[in-house]
Parts: structure tokens; sequence; C-alpha cells
């Protein structure tokens, strides 16, 4: 007889040697080679950036562990919905139009992601609503449709900014659509962000658990379903618009993370929300590292790693849906 360890024992394990080894790799990586690095590249380089990628994969996890709950859509991701498209569109157009302003790429990306978000929901919330009892699901196909149309519109803001822009910032903005984790210094917004949406959603985890069995569900244990959403919605935004400023758009992070928790058995949002959390910080670390070394010294965008794993993911988990 095969002994399996419980789920919560099997996902510590994996958590405390993964991101022990994601560290490791990543400040031991460069696209010059392997080794320990000199004291100011460690400290200027590559700690900032294992950090930042860190802190982006948290935060994209986060999110899209969020959205799952609250759209009841195993496919539900900040990429997929739209919400990083919306987040692009806000950082790229205060980057535009205000690029001496502090923080404006964060502060754009949040307010993007909110944005994008609002009209998936507002141009949903019918079908949404007719997933009411607990095993129906009938609305979550309607949310990523309109979570595909809305992240083709915010592509077409993207395209018309880019043919305004000049060469200069032609050439920066172009790398950070890719997903690029390069000179990404200033690691502690996301982080902050993170932790912000942890502690919002968090101890009302339970409650998401139940609006992710239904709306009539969660009516009748009393909870203010609209309410829950709506922070849990910001949560998301926040944390995807800050991942979205410091890394450019990087796709499929919040869909692999919560789907591997769940493997894991992890399926309750107590557990799922922080473990996705750890798990995504870890993936991410990992698919830059494979980015900085893979065709060295080239570096890869970290966004067509992310996407390598991540679009067999999704068309697996589509085609095994059942009608």
């Amino acid at each position: 007889m095969t002994l399996k360890p419980p789920p919560l024992t099997l996902a510590i394990l994996v958590t405390a040697l993964g991101v022990p080894l994601a560290f490791a790799l990543g400040l031991l990586s460069g696209s010059s080679g392997w080794g320990w690095p000199a004291h100011d590249i460690f400290w200027l380089i590559r700690l900032p950036r294992v950090l930042a990628a860190f802190g982006t994969g948290a935060a994209l996890a986060l999110a899209g562990a969020l959205i799952q709950l609250v759209t009841r859509n195993p496919l539900g991701d900040p990429h997929i919905l739209g919400v990083t498209s919306g987040a692009s569109v806000g950082a790229l157009l205060l980057m535009l139009l205000a690029s001496g302003m502090v923080l404006a790429p964060e502060l754009g990306a949040v307010a993007g992601a909110l944005a994008a978000m609002t009209l998936v929901f507002a141009l949903s919330w019918r079908s949404m609503g007719r997933g009411l009892s607990p095993s129906a699901q009938p609305g979550t196909v309607v949310v990523l449709l309109v979570g595909v149309m809305i992240g083709a519109a915010c592509s077409a803001a993207v395209s018309f900014m880019l043919t305004v822009a000049n060469d200069t910032q032609l050439r920066n903005i172009v790398f950070w659509l890719l997903g690029d984790l390069n000179g990404a210094s200033l690691w502690w917004p996301v982080w902050l962000a993170c932790i912000v949406a942890f502690m919002l959603s968090w101890p009302r985890s339970q409650e998401l658990d139940w609006i992710a069995r239904g709306d009539a569900w969660a009516w009748t244990l009393g909870v203010p379903v609209a309410r829950r959403r709506r922070m849990a919605i910001f949560a998301a935004c926040l944390a995807t618009g800050t991942a979205v400023a410091t890394a450019g758009s990087i796709g499929f992070v919040g869909l692999v993370a919560p789907h591997i928790v769940r493997l894991t058995g992890l399926r309750h949002a107590r557990m799922l929300l922080p473990f996705s959390a750890l798990f995504g910080g870890v993936f991410l670390v990992l698919a830059d590292t494979a980015a900085r070394t893979l065709v060295a010294p080239t570096q890869l965008p970290v966004g067509v790693i992310s996407a390598c794993v991540g679009v067999p993911l999704f068309l697996m988990l589509l085609l095994r849906r059942k009608g």
C-alpha cells in the first residue's frame, strides 16, 4: 500500500525545498555564466532581480487564485481575462504622458487593471448570475470570452501607443511588453502590493470559498457577495497592476501556480491563496533563470518561458472541461 503525505505537509515540503532552490539558482545564474557574482553585481543586479521576480510571480499567482474563486472559473487568469492587458495600457499611458512622476507606471497599471476588470464584470454579470446552484457554472465561459475581447481591445490601444511613440520610447515599450525582468531593480512596490492584497483577501477566505460554490449558497450563509467580490477584485487588480509595472506583461503565472497547488490537494482558499503566491514566486524565479541561461549571453524575455508552460496547461484544462 502506497502512503501519500497529507496535502498540507506535501505543500510545505515542496515550498521549503523550492524557495531556497529557486533563490540559489537565480542568484548563481547570469547571462555570462554560472557562479557567485562580484559584490556590486550581487547587490545591484542579481538580488534585486530575483526579489522582483519572486514578488511579481507571487502577485500574479495570488491574483489568479482570487479571480478563479470569484468567477468560479478554473481558467481564470489576469492575462486571459484581459486584466494584464488593461494594466499594460494604464502603465504605458502614464509612462508616455507623465514619465517624470513618481511611481507613474505602478499607478497607471493599477488603474488600468481595475478598469479592465470592471468592464469584464459589467459585461458578464448577467451570465454569472445564472450560476446560482452550487454545481452549475454556465456563466464562466461568458466571463472568459468577455475577458478575451477586453484583452483584444487593450492590445489595439497598445498598438496605437506604439505607433505614436518615438524611437527611444518604442524600444523601451517593446521590451517591457514582452515581459522582461532585466533591469527590474525597484522590487519593493510589488512585494508591498502583494502583502496588502493578501491581507485584504485571506481573512475572508472562507467566504470566498462559499462564493466559489455559487452566489445563492453564499447568500444563504449571510455573505455580502457583492462586497466580497469587489474586495477580491480590487486585491487582484492591485497585485496585477504592480506586477505588470515591475516586469511588464507576463502571462499564465496566475493560471499555472493555483493549479499546481490544487494538485497537492489544497483547494480551500485559506491554503490556496498563500501557497499559490509562494509557488508563483518560485515559478517565475525559475522561469527568469531559464530566460537568462538557455541561449546565453542573449537573454530571453521571461514572458516567453511562462507562455511555453502556460499555453499547454491552458489548452489541457480547456479540453478536459465538460460541456
